[in-house]
């Protein structure tokens, strides 16, 4: 991985984290409180997201410990 994709990633590691927050920290708990989210998503819909999001965090991860231990 070159210098432009290593801060691409990491970029891209931030936002999937930044928007897991807003889904545990906002959407999951107005869902939880209201039934629904701010952006109209049900329980399961967030929960399904949160997921999603924590597998792309996962493999993003992976790719940079395995780009480390190339170096």
């Amino acid at each position: 991985m070159n210098d432009l994709e290593y801060e691409r990633t990491i970029e891209q590691l931030g936002d999937l984290r930044e928007h897991l927050r807003q889904l545990e920290d906002v959407d999951y708990m107005t869902a939880t409180y209201k039934g629904y989210s701010s952006s109209g998503l049900t329980l399961d819909e967030i929960t399904d997201q949160m997921t999603d999001i924590n597998e792309s965090i996962h493999i993003l991860e992976e790719k940079l410990e395995n780009d480390a231990e190339q170096y």
